[in-house]
């Protein structure tokens, strides 16, 4: 009986997932056309044919499906973390192929990319609680990569890694509204994004 009870736990936890991810392409793919604002559960529910009752089985608001795919997409950054931190290249290309995955990653999903940047500052307050549950998924493969840089001697080590960590999201902030901005190819995002670590990376070199 045990190895039925488990084969039928994994089916219905595949079964699951599955349902999310539905609901949470089908919001996304509807925010980017109308914006977040605009977009209803009720809509969200018809466009991943499910009723709107599983709709709140999984997410309490519809702005948590914006928190759980950008979340999805900080954990597929994570798969990848072992590659920078155990790159031997310099500084600033690690920081630069860091944000470039990042960029390659939400290529797909560039309008809605630009509809949340729009809505993120046009309604700050009310994304407040979002972003500080963004966080929480952003931030720790950023104390990773930059601990190890820092342990490495790429970084000067009289610098906090909070600090550090904030201002580098400041500009990636910056980088990715241009970005959002500008659209495909993206020429100009990609180079002012070589400029910009160029420069910030100058400040974090041990001094000799």
């Amino acid at each position: 009986m045990t190895p039925v009870i488990k084969i039928d736990k994994s089916r219905r936890t595949r079964k699951k997932a599955a349902v999310r991810a539905r609901i949470v392409t089908a919001g996304i793919e509807l925010f980017s056309r109308h914006g977040i604002a605009e977009v209803t559960v009720d809509q969200i529910a018809e466009a991943a044919d499910v009723g709107k009752g599983t709709i709140y089985n999984y997410f309490q608001t519809k702005e948590d499906i914006v928190v759980a795919f950008m979340i999805d997409l900080e954990r597929q950054v994570q798969a990848r973390l072992s590659r920078f931190t155990a790159s031997g290249a310099s500084l600033d290309s690690v920081l630069t192929a860091f944000i470039r995955l990042q960029f390659r990653l939400k290529a797909h999903h560039h309008e809605f990319v630009r509809v949340f940047l729009g809505q993120m500052f046009l309604h700050a307050e009310q994304f407040v609680p979002y972003m500080a549950e963004m966080q929480k998924a952003i931030d720790p493969p950023l104390e990773t990569l930059f601990g190890s840089l820092q342990r490495r001697g790429a970084i000067r080590t009289d610098i906090s890694l909070p600090e550090l960590i904030l201002v580098f999201k400041t500009i990636h902030l910056g980088l990715t509204s241009l970005w959002a901005i500008e659209g495909p190819p993206f020429r100009t995002a990609k180079r002012t994004l070589k400029q910009e670590m160029r420069l910030f990376c100058e400040g974090l070199k041990k001094t000799t």
